[in-house]
C-alpha cells in the first residue's frame, strides 16, 4: 500500500476533505503502522493544545539584560584589547625609527629634535586625517565585522605602518649617504 501519502495526511496540520478522510480512516483500519503513527500525532497534539503555557521566571527579564550587557562588555573589553594593542605597536615602531635616527649620530642634537618634532606633526597629521577618513567606517564596521577580522585588519594596518616607517628611514638615510 501506498504509506508515503497517508503518512502526509496525518502528519498534516491542514482538514483533510471526506474523500480523503474516508480514504485515510479507512486505509487506517487495515495498516498498524499508520494506526499507531496517527495515534501518536493526535496524542501530541492534544498534549500541545491542553499543556498550560509556562511563565517566565519572575527575574527571567533582569538575567537576561545582564546577560546581554556582559557580552556588550566582553565585546568593549576585546575592541579595546586590539585598539591598546595597535597603538602600542604603533608607538614601538615610532620610536624604533626615532631611535635609529638618534644612533646614526650623523646631525647634531637640535637638527634631531627638529626632525623628530617634525616627524610627530607629521604622524598626527597623517593619523587625523586617517581619523576623519576611517572612524565613520569603524563605528558600522564594529558592529559588522566579527573580531577576528578586526585583529586581522590591525595586524595588517600595523604591518602597513611598520613596512612605511622602515622605507621612509631607508628613503631619509640615503639621502644622507648621497648629500656626503
Amino acid at each position: 500500500m501506498k504509506h508515503l501519502q497517508f503518512e502526509d495526511w496525518i502528519l498534516q496540520d491542514t482538514e483533510l476533505n471526506q474523500e480523503h478522510q474516508r480514504e485515510l480512516q479507512t486505509h487506517l483500519k487495515q495498516c498498524s503502522q499508520c494506526l499507531g503513527l496517527y495515534q501518536a500525532t493526535t496524542q501530541i497534539n492534544h498534549l500541545f493544545k491542553s499543556a498550560p503555557i509556562p511563565e517566565p521566571v519572575s527575574d527571567f527579564s533582569q538575567r537576561w539584560l545582564l546577560r546581554i550587557e556582559k557580552t556588550e562588555q566582553r565585546k568593549n573589553r576585546l575592541i579595546l584589547a586590539i585598539t591598546l594593542a595597535v597603538i602600542s605597536l604603533a608607538t614601538f615602531l615610532v620610536l624604533v625609527g626615532v631611535g635609529y635616527r638618534i644612533n646614526s649620530g650623523a646631525l647634531g642634537f637640535s637638527q634631531i629634535l627638529l626632525e623628530m618634532v617634525t616627524m610627530i606633526a607629521n604622524w598626527i597629521v597623517f593619523f587625523n586625517q586617517l581619523n576623519n577618513i576611517v572612524a565613520p567606517l569603524f563605528r558600522v564596521s564594529l558592529k559588522l565585522i566579527s573580531p577576528v577580522w578586526l585583529s586581522t585588519i590591525g595586524i595588517s594596518i600595523s604591518g602597513i605602518t611598520a613596512a612605511w616607517i622602515y622605507a621612509l628611514s631607508r628613503t631619509r638615510s640615503l639621502q644622507k649617504e648621497l648629500q656626503s
